[in-house]
């Protein structure tokens, strides 16, 4: 009896808990902000490749307004539980693993692929304007997550690429703004001014800022909310997207609330 005892005691001493090791659930590599932040220690520079963890798809482009297979498919994803300035990025050519993965919005994902800042593709955008994007990047699916919440804007901040290009490819909203104007695009394309006209005529796209912000179908068919001159919108939110000027893509009508 007094050996096993001694065997017992001696086992349950030896058996010390292992140190337990909680990986962070954004991942290790890079945040978002990280490489796109101008202040940031470790921004990327133009056409280098990067590696990207804890990145939440906040929207994918599905509606194909121009209704040719051209103006589908952009992913925009942004860093998890974030609202920092900085923290989105859309996914251009991207392909995942599993091979078969269909992402969605709240789809949390590792990337990696060449960073972007195109000043240029071949349209020319304003001086100091420019498109941000992961081109071929690849993305391993981690985990379900909550979209996050968007980030409460000022509307004339979109109209300065220096005060608006911060929340490129994030989710915001804006509250108590007013269409200007009736809505104006081709090819399916809609467009509806969300401030009054800042110079008269048409203004380049390589033209520097100010310029209007819009609000756009990039997303989602605005169709039935009937928009015209005038109309007032209490809130709206959606991805902040670029192409000239920068603009409001609502995931849905029920983004707009009027």
């Amino acid at each position: 009896m007094l050996f096993t005892c001694v065997a017992s005691c001696d086992s349950r001493e030896g058996d010390l808990p292992s140190p337990t090791f909680v990986p962070p659930p954004a991942g290790k590599d890079r945040r978002i902000h990280e490489i796109r932040d101008p202040e940031s220690p470790s921004k990327a520079a133009h056409r280098t490749q990067v590696q990207v963890s804890g990145a939440v798809v906040v929207a994918v482009d599905q509606f194909d307004e121009t209704r040719n297979g051209r103006s589908a498919g952009t992913i925009y994803v942004q860093d998890l539980g974030s609202k920092e300035p900085y923290s989105g990025i859309s996914l251009f050519n991207p392909s995942f693993i599993p091979g078969n993965l269909r992402v969605g919005a709240g789809d949390a994902l590792d990337l990696r692929g060449e960073f972007q800042e195109n000043q240029d593709i071949p349209i020319k955008f304003a001086p100091g304007a420019f498109l941000v994007q992961l081109s071929n990047a690849i993305g391993t699916f981690r985990f379900d997550a909550d979209v996050p919440a968007p980030v409460e804007i000022d509307i004339d901040d979109l109209a300065d690429y220096a005060k608006g290009g911060k929340w490129l490819n994030m989710l915001v909203t804006v509250k108590n703004v007013t269409v200007h104007g009736n809505p104006f695009g081709g090819g399916g394309r809609r467009s509806y001014n969300l401030l009054p006209q800042i110079t008269s005529g048409p203004v380049a796209c390589d033209a520097p800022f100010p310029k209007v912000p819009t609000l756009v179908n990039a997303l989602a068919d605005l169709a039935p909310l009937e928009l015209t001159d005038q109309t007032v919108i209490k809130s709206v939110t959606g991805v902040v997207t670029f192409f000239c000027n920068l603009q409001i893509a609502p995931r849905s009508v029920a983004d707009v609330v009027l």
